[in-house]
């Protein structure tokens, strides 16, 4: 039984207890003497271990009983997609079970769409992907589908093949991720979320989307490689995040990439964090001016 908890973060079923050959009063009995406490319905925990989140997820799981699985926003953190914290879990489980808040419940749920993160059973990138257009805006989906792109968790084709495997008129989340795959160009994935966030601003202010990971050549050689770039007006844009910009070698390196590039004819335009917020309509109408020019 501790060899068990060991590996589920310290967590079990009253189900796995009684498989390893306890008897209902020998588990009360380690209730009692507070070897063990109870955490969730048939779920109990170890006294020795600390609480932490992917406890909570996996004590949840194993509550949701047999062919549950952590899934939508709590996927999305076990997978570190951009945006998603270490909240309220949520799990899925095979229909018709229900048994409280927070619990999806599906019937399309393969064998194929569950892997583990850290012990616990989750839903794939892909799958998560899917999930999250039932529960989130759809520009959170396309934040979600660049890091996991970005990331090497899942591709375009993945998703697609779940996607295709999964429709049927009516289940939710399927309109989110088609729309994300529809309007998405054939290009690499964004840098960070902020490149994708201002890629989604372009879009609503009717701007035309420039080309990603561009690469500027002179002869043989790459002289750099441009975030977002729109190669007939010789324009690139470059989102500067403080964690990718900083240190002396970063911010050295950056100007003389720069120099040779307006050198070559090209011209910069350098938005930042406070730029896409605050600032948003200010840096939109630069560009226009920039393109327009």
């Amino acid at each position: 039984m501790a060899e068990t908890a060991r590996g589920q973060h310290g967590v079990f079923s009253r189900d796995q207890a009684l498989e390893c050959g306890l008897t209902s009063g020998q588990i009360g009995r380690r209730v009692r003497d507070k070897e063990w406490q109870l955490v969730a319905h048939g779920v109990y925990r170890v006294s020795l271990h600390g609480r932490s989140w992917h406890q909570d997820v996996m004590a949840k799981v194993l509550w949701a009983g047999h062919g549950a699985v952590a899934s939508h926003r709590t996927a999305a953190a076990l997978w570190e997609l951009d945006g998603f914290q270490r909240g309220p879990v949520e799990v899925s489980v095979p229909t018709p079970r229900y048994k409280g808040r927070a619990v999806h419940r599906t019937s399309d749920l393969t064998r194929a769409d569950v892997t583990r993160v850290e012990s616990i059973p989750v839903t794939t990138p892909a799958r998560t992907l899917i999930d999250l257009g039932a529960v989130v805006p759809v520009s959170r989906v396309e934040e979600s589908l660049e890091t996991a792109l970005r990331t090497g968790l899942t591709s375009v084709e993945q998703v697609r093949r779940v996607l295709d495997r999964l429709a049927r008129r009516g289940r939710p989340g399927l309109a989110a991720i088609r729309a994300v795959l529809e309007r998405r160009p054939d290009c690499p994935p964004t840098d960070s979320v902020l490149e994708t966030r201002f890629v989604q601003a372009l879009r609503e202010a009717g701007l035309p989307e420039p080309v990603r990971q561009h690469q500027v050549r002179d002869g043989d050689r790459v002289v750099a490689r441009l975030d977002l770039a729109y190669p007939e007006h010789r324009l690139f844009v470059e989102l500067d995040g403080w964690s990718a910009h900083s240190g002396r070698a970063s911010f050295v390196g950056d100007r003389r990439r720069q120099n040779q590039l307006v050198a070559m004819g090209w011209q910069p335009l350098r938005f930042t964090w406070e730029d896409l917020t605050d600032g948003l309509p200010a840096a939109l109408a630069v560009l226009r001016a920039a393109l327009a020019a």
